[in-house]
């Protein structure tokens, strides 16, 4: 499930014939607000896909693992732009009925860049296809450090 978040600013409300903005000067003016829209790929309010367990998440872990070179790259290439560059960056995705990710996230650090990067290595994946046939929700995280010159 892709989640798209969409700030709007509400509009100032249309003046009514008379000239006067409605709710102008009196306690009932309202400031504008923020709003947040949120818009789903999938109709309704279906719960998240469950986590996995037990052997089907040490699989995925080790799937994980095994794959994650191209994220070490990642990393690699964004030191020589930012040599302290470290942390925890955390991926989230869904992993679908045929074992391939849908959609891709990761949070935790703030380089756009390394975020990026990361999103479009996750999104490359694909694992054994889910023992329950449905879905699976995954956050892993990645710690990122710069190694010490030898």
């Amino acid at each position: 499930m892709i989640f798209f978040l969409l700030l709007a600013l509400a509009a100032d409300p249309p003046k009514p014939p008379g000239g006067k903005p409605q709710g102008a000067g009196g306690d009932n003016a309202k400031p504008k607000t923020a709003q947040m829209i949120i818009e789903s790929e999938e109709p309704g309010d279906e719960a998240p896909p469950p986590v996995p367990q037990g052997e089907e998440r040490k699989a995925i872990g080790d799937y994980i693992r095994d794959n994650s070179a191209e994220i070490r790259d990642c990393y690699a290439r964004r030191l020589q732009e930012r040599p302290t560059l470290m942390g925890k960056l955390v991926a989230r995705f869904d992993i679908g009925p045929n074992g391939k990710v849908i959609g891709a996230t990761a949070d935790g650090m703030s380089d756009k860049e390394l975020i990026l990067c990361v999103v479009t290595a996750v999104r490359k994946w694909e694992f054994e296809k889910p023992q329950s046939g449905g879905k699976l929700r995954v956050a892993y995280p990645f710690k990122f450090e710069p190694q010490p010159a030898r």
